[in-house]
């Protein structure tokens, strides 16, 4: 039997195209993890990144005390908590792949702002207090803990902000 009618050229044009088309998946996926903001979230990461974490930062991680961000080193967000998303009013999908800047406005102080650049650029324990804004654009004072991730090979491959939301700029507690 020949199958060389019109109508089978055509379908045979069309499936040709798809067997030669990639698949839109693959490696570059896999390093971007849709991440939940669960325990679930920070652990993939930690997996993906093959963290080495010390145990208060594991602690402080699962104690749920903590708003949490956790960037990659170019400080695009890549996972927030559930205390994050009810201390600021931000989703997790509205927050992830942005800088945590966003946060900041017109009142934030720029020196804050450099102390913590200058620190996070020296891969070094960021601890400020800062003025942030909400989604509906309140204003809060915030208690910030930035600490550098490293993975087996002693590379710094994230960082962990530990946030809480303090009363004023002169009063706070360190955990």
């Amino acid at each position: 039997m020949d199958f060389c009618g019109p109508y089978d050229k055509q379908v045979a044009n069309t499936y040709r195209v798809t067997q030669i088309t990639p698949l839109w998946g693959g490696w570059e996926f896999r390093q971007n993890p849709a991440l939940s903001t669960g325990t679930a979230g920070w652990l993939a990461l930690a997996k993906t990144y093959d963290w080495e974490l010390s145990a208060p930062v594991r602690r402080d991680l699962i104690s749920g005390d903590w708003a949490i961000v956790i960037t990659d080193t170019s400080q695009i967000i890549r996972y927030v908590n559930n205390q994050f998303e009810r201390m600021t009013g931000y989703k997790n999908h509205e927050a992830t792949g942005r800088r945590p800047d966003f946060l900041q406005g017109v009142k934030t102080d720029p020196s804050s702002r450099q102390r913590i650049r200058k620190a996070i650029d020296q891969q070094k324990i960021v601890d400020e207090r800062i003025l942030n804004y909400r989604k509906d654009q309140t204003a809060y004072w915030c208690h910030i803990i930035i600490r550098p991730i490293v993975n087996r090979q002693k590379q710094v491959v994230n960082f962990v902000a530990f946030e809480q939301e303090i009363e004023s700029n002169d009063r706070y507690s360190h955990q």
